[in-house]
């Protein structure tokens, strides 16, 4: 694609007229496209009311279909979660109900905290691996495992430096000696692939406020049949358990209620229906995008980004012995000054970044250009001047 075309897209990004933006690893910005369709969800509903709402029901199935159609797998298999730590909250219960006798749980020390809190304030233990200069190997988690172990739950990318695992081979490893595999791909999809099916993976969540173009909507939250069938949920609401046959309400009382066996048996209760709509446009502006565009896109600018901090004192903490470890994620740290008054002075002259593990965190996304690397870079090289 040639820059006439990125500068179109870049052109549906307000963002850009302000701001050289390398923060969507915190959260994206929306592209026109998205404000249209969540403006439009709301307008409706400020004019009719509830008067759409079994449509937006059904709005919201069609947009699990897609989704599933996405990652290898059914609209039956997937529900919305508030995000991730509620998912990951709903994992945990089922696990700690259903499993037969004590166990624990292996993840990586660089996680997010939705990775592993939800299971740890259960009282799950976490056996958490070490990373070797930011890299986790496949053979290394493996190694942590024990006859206590019931699966493995970490990130498909480190949120602070950027590592990209590979989660194909670790969720053959984890299936040869089966046990479980619950992945956080919230700092991957959409822009890396996912399929569930060969990389054996029995739940996923993904939060769409980092990659998904559309704000706080919430989370996707996969489940595989045979993960429901062994740790049902151990809890419900209104829309979790089957209503008789002549209403879509489960008004009967004092009674056994019935869980749905598919992924509707997380879904306890209504949604934000408006803020869907948003996640509905930005899927479709990423596909008709492309994504292999889009992900070689960021790639290409990580490249350009590379070459140029190269230039300024700091230290490159994202590892990049390997390609496959590269994501949209860099995490530098500074030899001179200070990394949070960088950021900070970064902000002040509006290109923003974030402090993360105490280091400058950066993250190109495909609306951004060399233009904003180039401004990126300047404005670094005039906070080192202010030392």
């Amino acid at each position: 694609m040639d820059e006439k075309f990125w500068q179109s897209i870049r052109d549906e990004f307000p963002v850009t007229r302000h701001l050289a933006y390398f923060q969507s690893a915190g959260m994206s910005p929306l592209p026109n496209c998205v404000v249209k369709a969540v403006t439009q969800a709301y307008e409706r509903l400020s004019v009719w009311g509830d008067m759409y709402f079994l449509q937006d029901l059904e709005r919201a199935d069609r947009l699990r279909e897609k989704l599933g159609r996405m990652i290898g797998t059914t609209a039956d298999n997937l529900t919305f979660a508030p995000n991730t730590s509620t998912g990951f909250n709903y994992l945990a219960a089922a696990l700690k109900a259903g499993a037969d006798k004590p166990f624990n749980l292996v993840s990586l020390m660089d996680e997010f905290p939705s990775s592993h809190i939800p299971f740890e304030y259960q009282g799950i233990q976490i056996k958490f691996v070490k990373s070797c200069n930011g890299v986790y190997s496949v053979d290394s988690i493996m190694k942590a495992t024990d006859e206590n172990t019931l699966g493995v739950v970490c990130s498909y990318v480190q949120y602070s430096s950027g590592f990209r695992l590979d989660v194909k081979a670790l969720g053959e490893a984890l299936k040869e000696k089966g046990l479980l595999f619950i992945l956080n791909a919230t700092q991957a999809f959409p822009i890396f692939d996912v399929d569930v099916q060969q990389m054996h993976v029995d739940a996923l969540s993904v939060s769409f406020h980092k990659w998904g173009l559309c704000g706080l909507v919430g989370s996707m939250l996969f489940t595989s049949e045979e993960f429901r069938r062994r740790f049902p949920l151990p809890m419900a609401g209104w829309l979790s358990v089957q209503p008789p046959a002549d209403d879509f309400i489960p008004t009967q009382k004092e009674t056994t209620y019935q869980q749905f066996e598919d992924a509707r048996q997380y879904n306890f209760g209504t949604m934000n229906f408006q803020a869907l709509a948003g996640l509905d446009a930005a899927i479709d502006f990423m596909e008709t995008t492309g994504r292999e565009n889009i992900r070689q896109r960021i790639l290409s600018l990580t490249d350009y980004l590379l070459e140029k901090l190269k230039q300024l004192p700091l230290n490159i903490l994202s590892p990049l012995d390997a390609p496959e470890y590269r994501s949209a994620i860099l995490l530098v740290d500074l030899t001179k000054g200070s990394n949070a008054g960088a950021v900070e002075f970064l902000r002040e002259n509006h290109v923003v970044t974030s402090l993360r593990a105490g280091k400058i965190r950066i993250s190109c996304n495909f609306f951004n250009n060399k233009k904003d690397v180039d401004r990126l870079i300047e404005v670094l090289k005039k906070y080192f001047t202010t030392l």
